[in-house]
Formats: C-alpha cells, sequence, structure tokens
C-alpha cells in the first residue's frame, strides 16, 4: 500500500506551481515530447514497449527525480532489451496484460457511482478509489474482488464526491448556452477545409444539438455541432461561426494570464508535468498520475480511457484544455475536489472522431 499511498500523496501536491523548464534545441525551437535528462523520449520508449508487448512489460513513466524514462519488466531478458535501447529497466511482478486483465473484469462486473478503477504503472497494481458516496455494501463487494488478486490490486477511501464538471448558469461564466456553463478547450480546424473553425469542448457540455453558445460578454460564439457522451467518451464540438465579431486563437491561458500557443496534439505521459485551465479554477500544474482509468460518476454516467491528474477543478471547468507547453493533451471531465483529483478526455481520439486538428 505505500506504493499506492506515495502516489496520493503526489497527486495533491504543488497545486498551482510552474511546469519544469523545457529544452530548446539549438535552433531555438521547443522540444515536441517530454523532457528528459538521458536515454530515449517519451514516444520512442512507448514504440519499444509496443515492440516488446504487453505480455512481459508492464508499462513506461517517467521518474520525476532522474527526469528519464523507466520501462516495467517482468523478467531480465526484457530488462536487457530495455537497457540496451537506453531506457531505465525495472523488476515488476505483473505484466500490463495481467493487470488490464483485472480492469476489464472490473469494468465488466462493477458500476458502482463515486469509483475510479485502472492500472496506476509506477505502483504496478489495478487501483480502485471509492469516494464518500459509494455505500458500505458496494465498497465490501469491491474490497472482496480486489483481494483475490492479492498484491496485484487494492482499494482505497477518498474523500469527496466524483463529479463531472459541468454547473448551471450562476454568474461569471466563460462560454455558455443558457442553460449550461462550461469551459473553452481549444480552438480546432477541419483538416479538409482549414478556413472552418471549432471549439473543442466536454461532450456533456454539448449533448443538446443545435444549442447556440456564448461568450461571458454576451457575444454569440457559434452552436452545437457535436456531442459525444457515450460508449465512454466525453468530447463535443462547438462551430465557431461568429468570424466577424470573435478572433479565434489557437491557444489556451497560462500562467498569470498569458496566452500558450498550442500547435500540435500528443498523448500524455505518466509522471510527466502538464497544465490545465478554466473559467472556475484557473491555471494549474501537477504530473500524470495515471492513464486508462475508468471513472463512475455519482450521477451515474462512466467514461473510460481517461488521464487522472493530481489538479483541482471545479463545478464549470468541463471542456478546458489539459496541455504541456505548446501541445494540446486533454479535456477536462470531471473532478473530485476534496480528493484533488481531475479527469481529461485525451484530445486524440477527440481530433480524430470529428475530423479536426489544433494550431
Amino acid at each position: 500500500m505505500a506504493k499506492v499511498a506515495a502516489f496520493l500523496a503526489l497527486s495533491v501536491a504543488a497545486l498551482g506551481v510552474a511546469p519544469a523548464a523545457y529544452a530548446e534545441t539549438a535552433a531555438g525551437s521547443p522540444v515536441r515530447d517530454v523532457e528528459v535528462a538521458g536515454g530515449p523520449a517519451g514516444e520512442e520508449v512507448q514504440t519499444l514497449v509496443d515492440r516488446l508487448g504487453d505480455e512481459r512489460t508492464g508499462g513506461v513513466y517517467l521518474d520525476r527525480a532522474e527526469r528519464r524514462f523507466v520501462v516495467a519488466v517482468t523478467d531480465g531478458e526484457m530488462a536487457e532489451e530495455v537497457e540496451r535501447a537506453g531506457a531505465v529497466a525495472r523488476r515488476v511482478a505483473y505484466s500490463t496484460e495481467h493487470l488490464e486483465g483485472i480492469k476489464e473484469k472490473l469494468d465488466k462486473t462493477f458500476w458502482v457511482p463515486g469509483t475510479t478503477w485502472g492500472v496506476e504503472i509506477p505502483a504496478n497494481r489495478v487501483v480502485v478509489r471509492a469516494d464518500s458516496t459509494v455505500s458500505d455494501e458496494s465498497f465490501a463487494e469491491l474490497e472482496a474482488f480486489v483481494g483475490s488478486y492479492g498484491e496485484a490490486a487494492a482499494i482505497l477511501r477518498v474523500p469527496g464526491e466524483t463529479k463531472s464538471a459541468a454547473s448551471p448558469i450562476n454568474g461569471g461564466d466563460y462560454i455558455q448556452n443558457g442553460s449550461t456553463q462550461c469551459s473553452y478547450g481549444f480552438t480546432v480546424r477541419n483538416k479538409s477545409k482549414p478556413s472552418e473553425l471549432s471549439i473543442l469542448t466536454a461532450g456533456h457540455c454539448t449533448i443538446t444539438a443545435g444549442k447556440t453558445w456564448y461568450k461571458s460578454n454576451g457575444m454569440r460564439i457559434g452552436y452545437t455541432t457535436g456531442g459525444n457522451y457515450v460508449n465512454g467518451n466525453d468530447f463535443g464540438l462547438i462551430r465557431a461561426d461568429n468570424r466577424p465579431n470573435v478572433t479565434y486563437y489557437g491557444n489556451v491561458e497560462a500562467a498569470g494570464g498569458v496566452s500558450q500557443d498550442i500547435y500540435y496534439s500528443r498523448d500524455s505521459k505518466v509522471g510527466e508535468t502538464v497544465c490545465a485551465s478554466g473559467y472556475r479554477s484557473k491555471y494549474a500544474c501537477n504530473s500524470v498520475g495515471a492513464k486508462n482509468q475508468t471513472i463512475t460518476y455519482t450521477d451515474g454516467h462512466r467514461v473510460t480511457g481517461m488521464d487522472v491528474v493530481g489538479i483541482c477543478r471545479a463545478g464549470g471547468d468541463s471542456g478546458g484544455p489539459l496541455f504541456a507547453r505548446d501541445a494540446a493533451l486533454g479535456i477536462t471531465s470531471g473532478y473530485n475536489s476534496s480528493a484533488c483529483y481531475s479527469y481529461y478526455q485525451p484530445v486524440n481520439e477527440a481530433l480524430a472522431w470529428y475530423g479536426v486538428e489544433v494550431f
């Protein structure tokens, strides 16, 4: 349980602290992956792990102290292969295949509002978190299931409630449609028609088709064209059609109200420093604690494949961007404010669904 406790401590620390500095190349262009002190970068390591397979590896994560990527492996042969590639190998008991099998059984067996579960790579186990709304009976059922897997799984009680991050109109809105207020995510453009711009936000914000959206000053910015809040997804699209009166920049709000340009998108890496913005909670940064997590909100709605970050969010932050310098990473889906976790829809899935790109 010590490893799990360590992740909990990491997740609630250093909120609002600026991210570590990013290196630049000799030409002055920004690094387009997680900065490392040595060894291969994130995408290269992930390619290596994909080649080695899930049967004898346990995933990859960033060692924040050493600033190097670590690959979890289940045997010496895999360790030698990883070290030959220049990455750090760490022997673990359980493979990704084994741990993902436990998660899949949880997904098929339980639907408990107020829970989060998934594989946590540094801990090399599946961790179930049950918030304050989960009954003792449901907790006991989950505990019995988890207990049958020994050290490969654990369950924890966490404070607060696990909620999606939309809220009704109550003033101080950022973007709103008359019944819901959310946060502006990323400006995106149609790949086949670059002049056509849209706003990517959370799907639970845009599930009502045809809704007109407005800025906080009442100016119309566009209308809903897509809202995917089924099959575990949470992303939506607002067509930005008021071009004469509203300028749509491809950037996000960073520290001190300064704009950060977004140039491309990628998947986040476990352990890297990321930042989020939202109209309620503003700008904050922390590290990615886990990926591919299943979240069941207290209203019973389930989202899957989520990134979990130790950044405090609140109602109204839904749809806000998760990013690392100039890279778009995700869209705010929900939060547990007491435990200071927030949950993010990976952005690349949403971009591919709508045939759009950040810029």
